[in-house]
């Protein structure tokens, strides 16, 4: 299936890009969280303590993606 995925702030900063449009396999958003992985070693910290949200809601670890979702990766924000 085919989902989109978009980068903020730090995450943006380290891979790059706006977004990206992916192929996936798999079921989740943690098996995203691995493809993610793969594919950007150098998001491998960052992805740790991340959220993830499916069409714009909060997503668990455990929430199943479905074919054309847009899923947002938002990072730990720092500051005070």
């Amino acid at each position: 299936m085919k989902i989109k995925v978009l980068f903020f702030a730090e995450t943006k900063r380290v891979v790059g890009l706006d977004g990206t449009e992916l192929e996936f396999d798999g079921v989740n958003i943690s098996d995203l969280r691995e493809l993610l992985r793969d594919k950007f070693p150098s998001l491998s910290e960052i992805l740790e303590n991340s959220a993830f949200a499916v069409n714009k809601e909060y997503a668990r670890l455990q929430t199943v993606l479905k074919e054309g979702d847009i899923v947002a990766l938002i990072p730990p924000v720092e500051g005070g």
